[in-house]
C-alpha cells in the first residue's frame, strides 16, 4: 500500500478514540476516580470495623490473650451481625499492646454487643486486673475496601 496524505489522515482519525480513552483513564487515575470505582465494586455492602486497643504487661500477655479470646472474641463472633474479628499483638519490652478489630454488618448490629452507646468501651470483667489503663472509647470505621485474600 502506498502512503499518501489521505492514508495518514485516516490512520490519525482511527487512532483518535484510543488516544482520548488513554488520556481520560490517566486523568481518572490521577484524580483517584478510577481507584474509587474499583473499591466500590470490591466492597459492595456496608461493613463497619470496630477498633479497640489495650495494653498489658508482657509477663501477662499470653494469659490475657487466652482470656480475651475466650471471654471476648468467641462471644463477639457468636453475635448475629458480626462478620468476624482480628486480634493484633505488638510487644515492646515490658509492655504488650492488643488491638481488636471486629467487623459488623451495621452499627445497629454492634449495639447487640456494646449497648446503645457504641463508642463506649465494653470491658470484660477481668480487664482491670490485666490492662494498664482502661481506655473509655473505641473507634468505628466504615470499611471502604478490604483487599485481603
Amino acid at each position: 500500500m502506498r502512503w499518501n496524505k489521505t492514508s495518514h489522515l485516516v490512520l490519525a482519525w482511527a487512532a483518535m478514540p484510543c488516544a482520548i480513552a488513554a488520556i481520560c483513564l490517566a486523568g481518572m487515575y490521577r484524580s483517584g476516580l478510577a481507584a474509587r470505582s474499583i473499591e466500590t465494586k470490591s466492597q459492595s455492602k456496608t461493613v463497619v470495623a470496630r477498633m479497640w486497643h489495650g495494653r498489658t504487661l508482657t509477663a501477662k500477655a499470653d494469659e490475657y490473650y487466652a482470656y480475651l479470646k475466650q471471654a471476648g472474641i468467641d462471644k463477639i463472633e457468636a453475635i448475629e451481625g458480626n462478620l468476624g474479628a482480628q486480634v493484633l499483638r505488638r510487644t515492646d519490652g515490658n509492655t504488650t499492646e492488643f488491638t481488636v478489630i471486629s467487623y459488623w454488618e451495621s452499627r445497629d448490629a454492634i449495639k447487640k454487643f456494646a449497648g446503645e452507646d457504641i463508642e463506649k468501651t465494653h470491658f470484660l470483667p477481668k480487664d482491670p486486673q490485666y490492662l494498664l489503663e482502661l481506655e473509655p472509647k473505641v473507634k468505628h470505621f466504615d470499611v471502604l475496601f478490604d483487599g485481603r485474600k
